[in-house]
């Protein structure tokens, strides 16, 4: 078996080797905003809980069960496709992926040692089945529609690619990466040949995140933002008093006011949300959710919503937007349906909206725990 390969490993010329790939495949923008590879880092053993058919259980190694873990997954190397069903190069590569799990398949060498999963982000199963029909995909795609699977890899955008590796107790390791499109199945191939030779009883796991790209920033000012706080907060027909801008424990900044409705005075709270893009064209996320000591939402406020060809939502989209998530509570789930609650070439954005909100149920928690709400 290859585990006992005593090759030694050249890291400091792999590490400079895949970087170098990296900067042959991507734009300029995708390789700058890449801090780390993710090499020796351990992957996290992600539950997965989409039924599998009786032909994916077989191929996978894994008996019929609700859920499993990624750690159950039989095979030496498993090549994880991070990708969201309405990434333009995550369908541009649909086709070279598909080519790439035949040549596996009809390799000896590789057949049964190498798997195959995608992980859709931020996608329904009902989406990921609608896709793999459309593109013809061989290998099982699971959904991933809180994005929990995607920010336990450090929150990347797609199309993303992890070879991981399996050590001697099943547990995986990340032993290459690939940021954005891939151009050709030969050379995922000749990559997936070279890390099957790694030793890894001379690879030193290490701590730290998979992907990790530049922090995000608004491109507001501070007072531009506080601006923008107060305005969804007199989106609610008051006037506001006091506004001020508050460091919960944890750090987390928000913005809380005390609002005059007429006769009766209360406290409103503003968050700027900001979430990295998940298409590696696309544009990063950030708006500004108010809500109430109830936890109603109030308004929301664009500040950087953006559509295919990266265009900026007009106001129809935004009245749309408001629409389904104005008056509703952040106590309760948001779950984003397409069909309902997107925006015409601006799906992927409308869901890291919802998902925001959905998430906006911790941050009342906090402010309640902490006195601000009672």
């Amino acid at each position: 078996m290859i585990w006992g390969v005593k090759t030694a490993m050249r890291k400091p010329l792999r590490t400079l080797w895949i970087v170098s790939l990296l900067a042959f495949y991507l734009p300029p923008s995708a390789v700058a905003e890449t801090k780390q590879i993710g090499f020796a880092i351990p992957f996290p053993n992600v539950t997965f809980t989409q039924p599998l058919t009786r032909e994916e259980q077989t191929y996978l190694g894994i008996p019929k069960k609700a859920k499993f873990t990624f750690r159950e997954i039989k095979g030496e190397l498993i090549l994880v496709e991070l990708l969201s069903t309405y990434c333009v190069n995550c369908q541009r590569q649909a086709p070279i992926f598909t080519e790439l799990y035949s040549s596996i398949e009809k390799d000896p060498k590789l057949k049964g040692k190498v798997k195959m999963i995608g992980i859709a982000a931020g996608n329904t199963p009902k989406e990921v089945e609608t896709f793999r029909k459309e593109y013809h995909i061989p290998y099982p795609i699971f959904s991933d529609p809180k994005f929990d699977a995607h920010m336990a890899l450090g929150g990347p955008r797609t199309p993303f690619t992890i070879w991981v590796r399996k050590d001697a107790r099943g547990n995986g390791v990340v032993v290459s990466t690939h940021l954005g499109l891939t151009e050709s199945a030969e050379n995922v191939l000749a990559e997936t040949r070279v890390v099957l030779q790694y030793n890894l009883a001379l690879l030193k796991p290490k701590k730290g995140a998979i992907y990790e790209g530049d922090a995000l920033k608004p491109p507001l000012t501070e007072e531009e933002i506080l601006k923008g706080a107060r305005k969804g907060m007199e989106a609610s027909g008051g006037k506001v008093l006091h506004i001020e801008k508050i460091a919960l424990k944890d750090g987390d900044p928000i913005y809380a006011g005390k609002v005059d409705l007429g006769g009766r005075q209360e406290n409103f709270f503003s968050k700027l949300a900001s979430r990295r893009a998940v298409c590696d064209i696309c544009h990063d996320t950030f708006f500004i959710y108010t809500f109430d000591s109830t936890g109603k939402v109030i308004d929301i406020v664009p500040v950087q919503l953006t559509k295919i060809d990266n265009l900026h939502w007009t106001d129809e989209d935004i009245k749309r937007l408001k629409s389904r998530t104005v008056g509703k509570s952040i106590l309760k789930p948001f779950s984003f349906d397409a069909k309902v609650d997107s925006v015409s070439g601006a799906t992927i954005t409308a869901a890291l909206v919802f998902d925001s909100l959905d998430k906006a149920k911790e941050i009342f928690e906090k402010l309640k725990k902490e006195g601000y709400v009672r």
